[in-house]
């Protein structure tokens, strides 16, 4: 054997049909079909579980009766589906029946038993048609349950026509359709049966009927008539009971099984038609349950359904809270789904099964180039099962193992490609077509190949290119690559298969791949060489691109954006940005950063970059330059130089490669971009391809950037480095940059911080506390004893421990606030953290805190926190700097220092003049003698300072300060307690008598009077101010004012009464005034309403009530009759409520008030008659000085009251 063609069992050249139909009757067909079938071991399964629950639906009837067939695209489902009905109704093949032919491929005794169970029991008719190829579908909106029901009346012998079928079907029921036939034949000459397909059916019809029934049919044109108005309808109920009393009839004793092909693509857009399967899934389940259970039928009707996607699947996609999943898998009881992997298996028995002989020497060729063919065949990055085993080569050879699911996988995607031909697609039957057509067909032709030759990914384009499967965009660009790239053989190859790698998500075109899917034959060498030279010929010619997921062939698009994008060219300063930002995310690596310094704590080094700050934040500066290959030595030098100058700082130099600029300016380009089609993207200008090309160049972008951060990397870590002068190559410190870092961090750090060790402290943060609350300290942590006394924080003396303020943590603390103290500074826990943990100490915190609590507990330091001074550890208040980072930060620390015998003498006087007592001149006694009297103070001054406020009378800011006092000072350490009782004690004495007098001074008496005060002051003054009060209120107002603003109010409480009085007087004897004077006036109004003729005669008219009168003059009695209620100090009338103002007010709105009266009282007696007032001031405005001006205005007026009149008016003079 030589050639591929001698290996195997079967001529290769023979005639395979392409696609399997359900509805494909021609018998040698369907038997060759049937006796080539392949049964895997999962098929068998299948057939064996729907098997039996058909044979069992008799005994056990369920609602259930859906059989849902999925698979992957060419997993073999028309022909599961058109077997199973072809089997189960037993149909004729020939001379044989379905049943037998199957039993024979099966070869299985028990899946036989099943059928034969099935075929003796139960008489099946099958009912098979294709949905999307069926004559029955009318359009593409038509109902499933119209499809089912027109196959039905087809199978049945009914007319398709809904209207004809039910003429039908009750011309039966009624035992008249034969008379009804063969009147049809008398009168029109041709068989009903035929006719009836035609567009006169339904008239010739109607004749036939009146001939027959001229009673109901009194025309030749009844029927007609009456059918047009309206066409027969059918829902899934309808269509479920017509099932089984039609087949009762045409069929009796037999039950139905529908096999319908495609029916998942044809439900999947829609939620209507999937909504109508379900109903008649459901209608023939509950039917069927219901009549075989009552034994009006053999056995429920089954319908077997084909899709590519499973149930649950379809109902995902369509996401509709109509459709009830879980009822419809309960409907749907028997999911088939075929596996993919059983295409692999029928493709090598169908078309790739070998001769015996063929196999041994497969196998004898897999094992002597073993080594070679999973060095060159095996795909990487993918999940996919690579196994290559001396059986599956020979099995399936000449593909390799992993090519037919790939295959397989290429047709599928092509159907979702824009472009792709939308027929693409068939079932098992189009792979193993392809296996075939891969042996014969002149393009590819591998049956006359050399044995050890091998399917190639190539090889599979030209087959789906002459099959016109491809996108025509793809081949015009193929195509093209052969005429520019001639001398690149590989090129095209290359070409084809990233083509159909694109429609194949889980692998990725890297040049192995593409290698691995063109490796030509078992015994050739690798090709990888040739794919990488053919793809940078194709990368050059803008034909390919890479991706996030590999090449790709360029659209026409695509190639316009490239030439956009490679017009584009970075600054300098947008060069130094991306250096900036990428080195900071190589620094920013946790790893990077995890230094520390002999196990005792961790730095961080800071960051800058060309001279910009990177990352301010670290414990050593780290000064990193960029530099070219050209200016390389120069700014080694520079930075040598630089080092000496500035010894507390590290430098480092790295130079950028070619390859480094290119992919800086490549990552420019592709933000570019983004940015750019980003911005048209969210005001929705993109076109589909345009945010296509903005997909693929931020994966761009991201493997540019990753790229360039690598080469980055690889530079730092072949620099060079200097500290203090002294050059180290970054290569002798480590492999790593991590390596690198920490090596030059390990010699700068002991030289920049020579004082580390001693403030380095093993602790757990609660230290502080345990110190300062322990009563003895012997049984502290471990952290306070050590063998040497220069490093133990505490000492024994005479039996018993101390805190060691000779310790060098303690030491170098309190020199240095000796040090500051004596230059005048103060100094804070955030001072002392900024000293210690920087330069020459590198401390934490938790041990400078330590070292001031054994300071503190051993008398050499005091602590200022919240504005007081502590010195004794014992004071709860005093431990919260020691324990609390932000207490510490801002207290305050100093050295202590002792009273002297003048402070102590001071302290000892005042206290005797503030009380009249002695007391001994020492610091505890003075202390707890002033602290005593404090408390006695605060108990007196916490009502009245809480009253005073509330009331915001004066003197409360004065009793709140010395409230404030005496609380200050009972907190204070004795020594501040004395200290600040000789400072301060005479201003405590003043202000003590101060608020005595306030306390004894605020009765509720004078209280009440300065509330008083204050409204007469707010209220009445400025009413009184307006209207030229005398002498006398005026300077009352202003005592008054000055009196309630001083602190000691309540001790002139007279002074303030009197002034009030004053002002409150005035103010009564002003609203008084105006209260009498506007009584008055609406007094007088109301008298002269009452004496006008139109009042006596709504006076005298019965039909108007007393309150109807009494409402026509309240808005002038109201304020005639009010009376006055102003009691001492209000500033408006109880009943009134009227301020000064609205009473002057009303007084000078007497004349419109009373007018208004008037023309209420007129419109209540002469509704009808048309008024018009007439103001003598505004008809002529101006001064009448002589006679003819006087005539003239007398001549006017009467012109204008005769006008009124003549037109039936009634003149007001106002």
């Amino acid at each position: 054997m030589k050639t591929i063609a001698e290996l195997f069992e079967r001529p290769v050249d023979r005639t395979i049909e392409e696609v399997i139909k359900v509805d494909q009757a021609n018998e040698a067909a369907v038997r060759s079909e049937i006796d080539e079938y392949i049964v895997t071991d999962s098929i068998r399964g299948q057939f064996q579980e729907v098997y039996r629950e058909i044979a069992g639906g008799p005994a056990a009837p369920r609602e259930g009766i859906g059989i849902w067939v999925s698979g992957f695209f060419g997993s073999g489902k028309s022909s599961f589906a058109k077997i199973l009905g072809y089997t189960v109704a037993n149909r004729k093949v020939g001379a044989a029946a379905a049943a037998d032919l199957f039993k024979k491929t099966l070869q299985d005794a028990a899946v036989g038993a099943l059928l034969d169970n099935i075929n003796t029991r139960i008489p099946f008719h099958a009912v098979i048609f294709d949905v999307s190829m069926d004559r029955g579908v009318r359009t593409a909106n038509d109902r499933l349950t119209e499809i089912m029901y027109r196959a039905l009346l087809r199978e049945l012998g009914y007319a398709e026509d809904f209207d004809l079928a039910e003429l039908e079907i009750a011309l039966e029921g009624d035992g008249r359709l034969k008379q009804f036939e063969d009147e049809f034949k008398k009168q029109h000459g041709g068989e009903w049966r035929k006719r009836r397909q035609l567009g006169l059916a339904i008239n010739e019809a109607s004749a036939v009927l009146n001939k027959l029934d001229p009673k109901t049919y009194p025309t030749a044109e009844s029927y007609a008539m009456a059918t047009g108005q309206g066409r027969a309808d059918v829902d899934p109920n309808k269509l479920a009971r017509r099932a089984f009393d039609l087949t009762a009839r045409r069929y009796p004793g037999k039950a139905l099984i529908f096999i319908i092909d495609e029916v998942g693509q044809y439900v999947s857009r829609s939620v209507d038609k999937m909504l109508d399967l379900q109903a008649i899934i459901q209608a023939f389940g509950v039917e069927g349950k219901n009549r075989t259970e009552r034994h009006e039928a053999v056995s429920p009707f089954w319908i077997v359904v084909t899709s590519q996607e499973k149930l649950n699947e379809v109902v995902t996609a369509l996401d509709s809270k109509r459709i009830e999943l879980a009822r419809l898998q309960d409907r749907f009881r028997l999911p088939v789904d075929l596996k993919q992997s059983d295409i692999a298996e029928v493709t090598s028995k169908r078309v790739l099964e070998k001769k015996k002989a063929a196999t041994e020497l497969l196998q004898k060729r897999f094992d002597e180039h073993e080594p070679r063919i999973q060095q060159c065949c095996t795909l990487e990055r993918t999940s996919r099962n690579l196994e290559i085993n001396r059986n599956n080569f020979a099995k399936l050879y000449p593909y390799l193992p992993y090519q037919i699911d790939l295959c397989i996988d290429v047709v599928a995607g092509l159907r979702l490609k824009r472009g792709a031909h939308r027929h693409v697609g068939g079932s098992n039957r189009t792979i193993i077509k392809q296996a075939q057509q891969m042996m014969i067909n002149d393009r590819t032709k591998l049956a006359d190949a050399p044995i050890g030759t091998l399917v190639t990914l190539d090889k599979v384009y030209e087959l789906l290119y002459l099959g016109n499967l491809l996108p025509t965009e793809t081949t015009r660009e193929v195509d093209e690559i052969a005429q520019r790239l001639p001398k690149v053989p590989m090129a095209p190859k290359v070409a084809k298969a990233i083509a159909l790698l694109e429609s194949v998500k889980d692998l990725p075109r890297t040049p192995h791949n593409l290698a691995v899917v063109l490796h030509p034959t078992v015994d050739a060498q690798p090709v990888i060489k040739e794919v990488e030279a053919a793809l940078k010929a194709l990368e050059a010619s803008q034909f390919v691109r890479l991706t996030e997921e590999g090449y790709k062939l360029l659209t026409v698009q695509e190639k316009n954006w490239d030439t956009k994008r490679n017009s584009l060219d970075p600054r300098e300063a947008d060069r130094n940005r991306i250096h900036r930002e990428l080195i900071k995310e190589i620094f920013d690596d946790p790893k990077l950063q995890a230094y520390r310094y002999n196990d005792l704590r961790r730095f961080r080094a800071s960051l800058n970059v060309d001279g910009e700050a990177v990352d301010p934040d670290g414990d050593v500066a780290l000064n990193l330059t960029l530099t070219t290959m050209e200016e390389q030595a120069a700014t080694v030098n520079e930075a040598r130089d630089e080092s000496v100058a500035r010894q507390t700082e590290l430098f480092w130099v790295a130079t950028l490669t070619d390859e480094i600029l290119t992919l800086v300016t490549e990552l420019f380009r592709s933000r570019e971009m983004v940015s750019e089609y980003d911005r048209l993207g969210a005001q929705q200008r993109l076109t589909s391809e345009e945010a296509s090309c903005l997909s693929d160049e931020k994966s761009r972008r991201d493997r540019v950037q990753k790229n360039l951060r690598n080469k980055l990397l690889l530079s730092l870590e072949g620099g060079v480095t200097f500290f203090r002068g002294a050059q180290t190559d970054a290569t002798t410190l480590g492999k790593t940059l991590t390596e690198v870092l920490h090596g030059l961090l390990d010699r700068a750090v002991p030289v920049l911080y020579p004082k580390l060790e001693i403030g380095v402290l093993q602790l757990q943060g609660d230290e502080p506390d345990k110190l300062l609350t322990s009563a003895n300290l012997n049984g502290l942590p471990q952290v306070f004893y050590h063998d040497q006394p220069e490093r133990s924080l505490v000492v024994k003396q005479s039996g018993r421990f101390v805190p060691n303020l000779g310790s060098d943590l303690c030491r170098e603390i309190l020199e240095y606030l000796r040090r500051e103290q004596g230059y005048g500074n103060r100094v804070t826990g955030k001072t002392l953290e900024s000293h210690f943990s920087g330069l020459n100490y590198g401390w934490e915190r938790e041990s400078i805190r330590l070292g001031l609590a054994i300071l503190f507990r051993g008398g050499s330091v005091e602590v200022t926190h919240q504005g007081r001074k502590y010195r004794n550890y014992t004071e709860p208040a005093s431990r919260p700097p020691f324990v609390n980072n932000p207490a510490f930060r801002a207290a305050s620390f100093s050295p202590r220092e002792a009273l002297d015998l003048k402070v102590l003498a001071n302290a000892a006087r005042m206290y005797e003049e503030i009380t009249g007592k002695d007391v001994d001149i020492e610091e505890g006694a003075i202390a707890i003698a002033f602290k005593q009297v404090a408390a006695a103070d605060r108990e007196k001054l916490l009502p009245l300072s809480a009253r005073l406020s509330a009331l915001r009378l004066p003197g409360a800011d004065l009793v709140k300060q010395q409230l404030d006092r005496v609380e200050g000072i009972a907190e204070m350490p004795p020594d501040d307690c004395v200290k600040t009782l000789a400072s301060e004690g005479k201003a405590y004495q003043e202000n003590r008598k101060k608020t005595g007098l306030l306390e004894k001074a605020a009765t509720n008496e004078n209280i009440q009077a300065i509330e008083r005060a204050q409204r007469v002051l707010n209220e009445q003054w400025p009413v009184l101010a307006d209207r030229q009060p005398d002498d006398d209120a005026t300077k009352a107002a202003k005592d008054l004012r000055e009196l309630l603003k001083s602190e000691d109010a309540l001790a002139q409480i007279e002074a303030i009464r009197q002034n009030a009085e004053v002002i409150a007087a005035g103010y009564r004897t002003l609203y008084q005034k105006a209260f009498e004077n506007r009584k008055s006036a609406y007094t007088e109004a109301r008298d002269q309403i009452k004496g006008r003729p139109e009042w006596l005669e709504v006076d005298n008219d019965t039909d108007i009530t007393p309150e109807q009168k009494a409402m026509l003059l309240q808005p002038l009695s109201a304020r005639a009759d009010a009376e006055l209620d102003l009691p001492s100090g209000a500033t408006v009338c109880r009943k009134t409520g009227a301020t000064l103002g609205q009473l002057e007010t009303d007084i000078d709105a007497v004349e419109g008030i009373a007018r208004g009266v008037l023309k209420r009282i007129l419109d209540l007696i002469a509704p009808e008659e048309k008024i018009e007032r007439v103001v003598i001031g505004r008809l002529y405005p101006g001064r009448i000085t002589n006679q003819a001006e006087l005539d003239q205005f007398i001549n006017d007026l009467k012109d204008r009251l005769s006008k009124i009149l003549a037109q039936g008016g009634t003149i007001i003079l106002g």
